[in-house]
């Protein structure tokens, strides 16, 4: 039988899966937008809870489920917005303009990312050297 404790936080986080679907559902399906306000959207509502994963990554550096979502919805985000760019009405030049910015905010975050996973690995690396006296 598993503890109080464990069965609220699985509670909460099928509340949270239920929120998420919602959420995306009612921007795919339900919303009477066009395909580029959709992806729009999609991308930015992927953006926050990438950075709301983030956060919670950096409160508890839980490396198996919060970086991991972080990760994902950020992937899902900018792929969005890539979308939303290639299939919007824009001009040339305000296509290229958000292009730009797109990637360089995605560089921004591979950076980051590198950074993170450089010091993760020295964190490891020095948590091996320590002796464990018995």
């Amino acid at each position: 039988m598993p503890t109080l404790s464990t069965t609220v936080l699985l509670a909460m986080a099928a509340i949270g899966v239920v929120v998420l679907a919602s959420i995306f559902g009612f921007i795919l399906f339900v919303a009477n937008l066009r395909i580029d306000e959709r992806l729009w959207w999609t991308g930015l509502t992927s953006m926050i809870f990438a950075f709301a994963f983030y956060l919670m990554f950096a409160a508890t550096h839980d490396r198996k489920l919060a970086r991991p979502l972080a990760g994902g919805f950020f992937v899902i985000g900018a792929g969005s917005f890539y979308g939303s760019i290639f299939t919007g009405g824009a001009g040339d030049a305000g296509k290229l303009l958000y292009l730009i910015l797109l990637s360089v905010l995605v560089v921004i975050v591979l950076g980051a990312i590198f950074v993170m996973a450089r010091d993760a690995e020295q964190d490891a690396i020095r948590k091996a050297q320590r002796r464990h006296i018995p």
